[in-house]
């Protein structure tokens, strides 16, 4: 209950109207209100950084990832046949289920963005996804070696929807080895699988590699969404899949139209959304060369113990005198340190109540770091209400 309240929490208020201003450039941007973004429309876009490089098309409304390395030639993430259309976006929209990329009930569009690029996939008048990309760096002074993607769903009308997203890339980098996955905890994967949401947590990433660039994605840890499965096989298999994905353990991944053509699809939660709602899935790609190891899970473990650690740094004495926005509780024994400005973030809020759900479906669940979150979650909650 706590997550839904605060995840709709953080992202609910009425819909700002589009509006257009002009930027020190003279060029005119538009504004989308909902997200808080100024953007140009483009019939075809190139994100290009120190280290990656996002190619994005409006027509189809694919895209494609490419990473730069020190030697110049440049390598392709995801395969780069028919405009990129083997790596897209499924939406099930009130039972109905709609290949974003190519369905005749979608508008497609790409927006520039000053620090960014976003693909827009709009049912008139319905509900509108902005798939958000932007750039990280692992560590400072050095080129940025992360792609933290959103995904923005947005009610435009009248009525609520019952909404599921999935993704499907088709990754090459895995497919000239016979391993074509590792996740965080090395399990190799060599032949169609599935992840459920509780086994996500515990292999956290899934990495893609050949002798030349290694591909992560990240899809557990502080500020990332929940995930609901993930499924690897056949890229082909993936695409006339049902909604309902069923696998075949062992199947390898070659098909009558391809040799070992794998590819991942990600699958989050469904919810519903009333009008003028909006929610926010948010993960992480990284990637690397010559053997090195992606730092993108290690960044994102990062955010969380430095949270913990500016916490931590907080006196808590054991029989403090009474002081303003002090919150004791009844069902702990132990004192909440009053609620900084950045522990009301929408981001960090959701950050906590993921590290909450990770610790419930822990086998060894750490009690005591349990009650401390969900008392500054409580904490929280409760400093938003008095506002």
């Amino acid at each position: 209950m706590k997550k839904w309240f605060a995840f709709i929490f953080a992202f609910l208020f009425p819909l700002a109207f589009f509006a257009a201003r002009e930027a020190d450039s003279g060029v005119t941007l538009l504004h989308d209100g909902a997200i808080g973004v100024d953007y140009q429309n483009q019939k075809y876009y190139e994100f290009d950084g120190e280290f990656f490089r996002i190619e994005l098309f409006a027509k189809t409304g694919t895209f494609n990832i490419f990473c730069k390395p020190n030697d110049g030639k440049e390598c392709a993430l995801l395969s780069t046949v028919d405009f990129f259309s083997s790596s897209n976006f499924l939406m099930k929209l009130d039972g109905t289920v709609y290949n974003l990329c190519n369905s005749s009930f979608v508008q497609r569009e790409v927006r520039s963005l000053e620090n960014g690029a976003q693909l827009v996939f709009q049912f008139v008048n319905e509900l509108r996804l902005v798939i958000d990309f932007s750039y990280i760096a692992s560590r400072e002074d050095e080129a940025e070696d992360i792609i933290q993607v959103k995904l923005y769903t947005i009610n435009l009308g009248t009525k609520t929807h019952r909404v599921d997203l999935k993704a499907i890339f088709d990754t090459v980098c895995g497919e000239n080895t016979s391993i074509h996955f590792t996740t965080d905890r090395n399990k190799k994967i060599r032949n169609e699988t599935s992840f459920s949401a509780s086994e996500i947590e515990n292999e956290r990433a899934f990495l893609s590699s050949n002798e030349k660039v290694s591909f992560q994605f990240v899809l557990d840890g502080a500020n990332v969404s929940p995930v609901e499965k993930v499924t690897i096989a056949n890229i082909n298999r993936l695409h006339k899949m049902e909604w309902e994905a069923l696998i075949r353990k062992g199947r390898g991944f070659s098909d009558i139209h391809g040799y070992d053509d794998s590819g991942i699809m990600i699958d989050w939660p469904d919810f519903s959304l009333a009008p003028d709602e909006k929610t926010e899935f948010t993960f992480y790609i990284s990637a690397a060369e010559n053997g090195s190891s992606p730092r993108g899970l290690a960044y994102i473990d990062g955010l969380l113990t430095h949270s913990q650690e500016k916490k931590d740094d907080e006196p808590i004495p054991a029989l403090p005198p009474k002081k303003e926005n002090s919150d004791k509780r009844t069902d702990v024994d132990f004192i909440v340190p009053p609620i900084k400005d950045y522990q009301l973030d929408p981001e960090y809020i959701q950050g906590l109540i993921d590290r909450i759900d990770a610790l419930q479906s822990s086998k060894d669940v750490n009690k005591n770091e349990l009650k401390k979150l969900n008392a500054e979650l409580d904490a929280i909650l409760d400093k938003l209400r008095r506002q």
